[in-house]
């Protein structure tokens, strides 16, 4: 009897949840204006690399008797804090398409992003819109520790169809991976499965109603670090008088790949970096840095590191940095580098006024990596104002202050950037605008002679005064 009291309790506790489940996915439905119906739903998600991205592409009908220019596309509230990057197009003319985070349907499930339809979808019509994502940390390794040759492989967990607002007619889910190796440890039941030489294929599923989730669970292998940077920070100087722009970025890392199992074995260290030995080490970073760029350094803590190397390509110069030893997953690091330019590379005049543009990327590429914490600080010319920083995507703030270094007087207008969870896909131009009137030239000279003066005053008045020390002149006594 227990037994059986047992299995009716859990039957009863899965038949709640099924029924919550339920009533959850029908108050979403109808919060979301139903409007559109999904023809063909197809859904991309690639694994060949450590940031995870997915494609959603949807061939929506508009249902409605009005004209609708808004599509509502939900993401899980579990997957937010990996979320890095969002974006979306026309289908077919690849025309890029507003998107922002909506506050009015979003609940403790779902964040919902409200893409802008352009021109609007009349009643009846057609449009084919795609949603890229990027996710950040999302992948873990599996297992946790591995051996210093031995394979890495990772675990995959997410939802086997794409989350939608609304039904679709047909679907179908295509997982890409590095290779064959792979297991699949959690799919739909009875679900159609294709495995191919680089991946599987769900699918295609008939009717699907909307906000439908099922486990889907995939171990693969892949090999090489996790490069993530918990903390990035670029400080980047403009100097109209030395017609120099000077960059310095301070990074700290650390792999996110399997950690090491053991002791480490300092077997094969004088191989390239470039050289494949199993496991996950770092042996090297490859920075893209401008073409323009000269006296290239890389330290750390202890001093300069002299194992790096340039080599030059068409539009960039690749700078290889070879730490000081291997870093193994949940191995970390700290070092800098920086690198000076010329001005007139990234800063041009607007003809006929005093206004000046600076253009740079918020950081040098390295392929593959993401960033927890990153502050862009620029330091413009003493004298400068108006100062105005433009981004072609959202950070968490844009400070603007006033600093002073050596030979100021009046402080240098400075710009502040913060921003949290970034990719490789946020390289992207900064531009910076300011006033720089050519009395502000005057500055620095005006403010060295001034010091000068004021030292050349001080030692005069120094020098005509009668710093001796006399003491009184004895009486002699008079003789009787």
């Amino acid at each position: 009897m227990p037994a059986v009291a047992s299995v009716l309790v859990t039957f009863v506790g899965v038949l709640l949840f099924a029924v919550s489940q339920v009533a959850i996915a029908e108050a979403l439905v109808s919060s979301v204006p139903q409007v559109f119906r999904i023809t063909n739903l197809l859904r991309t998600i690639d694994l060949t690399q450590t940031l995870v991205r997915e494609t959603t592409s949807a061939a929506i009908l508009n249902i409605g008797t009005e004209l609708q220019s808004e599509y509502y596309f939900p993401v899980d509230q579990a997957y937010t804090p990996n979320l890095a990057l969002i974006t979306a197009e026309n289908r077919k003319t690849k025309e890029s398409l507003e998107i922002e985070k909506d506050s009015q349907y979003t609940n403790e499930q779902y964040q919902f992003y409200k893409v802008h339809l352009s021109p609007p979808l009349g009643a009846g019509e057609k449009i084919q819109i795609t949603v890229k994502s990027v996710l950040s940390n999302f992948i873990r390794p599996f297992p946790a520790i591995i051996g210093q040759s031995e394979k890495q492989g990772f675990m995959y967990s997410g939802n086997a169809f794409a989350l939608s607002a609304y039904p679709a007619s047909k679907q179908k889910t295509t997982v890409q991976t590095p290779g064959k190796n792979m297991q699949i440890h959690a799919r739909p039941v009875d679900s159609k499965l294709q495995v191919t030489s680089n991946g599987l294929v769900l699918g295609p599923f008939g009717k699907i109603d909307a906000f439908v989730q099922d486990a889907l669970q995939v171990e693969y292998e892949m090999p090489g670090p996790v490069i993530h940077f918990r903390e990035f920070r670029r400080d980047v100087e403009v100097a109209h008088w030395g017609s120099n722009l000077a960059f310095e970025d301070h990074y700290n890392f650390i792999n996110r790949g399997a950690g090491l199992k053991g002791q480490y074995i300092r077997k094969g260290a004088r191989r390239p970096p470039t050289s494949v030995e199993g496991g996950n080490p770092v042996k090297a970073f490859v920075v893209g840095i401008p073409k323009l760029a000269r006296d290239i350094y890389y330290r750390d803590e202890i001093g300069n590191i002299s194992t790096s190397s340039i080599h030059h390509l068409d539009k960039a110069i690749g700078l290889s940095l070879v730490p000081r030893f291997p870093i193994f997953g949940g191995w970390n690091t700290t070092f800098y580098t920086g690198y000076n330019a010329p001005l007139d590379g990234f800063v041009h005049r607007v003809p006929d006024t005093e206004k000046y543009i600076l253009k740079m990327y918020l950081f040098d590429l390295i392929k593959e990596s993401s960033y927890d914490k990153v502050e862009v600080r620029v330091v413009l010319p003493e004298g400068s104002k108006n100062v105005k920083a433009h981004l072609p995507f959202n950070v968490d703030s844009i400070e603007y202050s006033v600093s002073k270094m050596y030979m100021d007087s009046v402080g240098r207008s400075t710009v502040t950037i913060k921003a949290r969870n970034l990719v490789e896909d946020h390289v992207q131009e900064l531009f910076v605008e300011y006033e720089y009137p050519e009395s502000a030239y005057l500055i620095k000279p005006l403010a060295a002679a001034s010091m000068l003066m004021g030292v050349f005053l001080v030692s005069m008045v120094f020098s005509r005064l009668n710093l001796q020390i006399q003491g009184q002149v004895p009486v002699k006594a008079k003789q009787i």
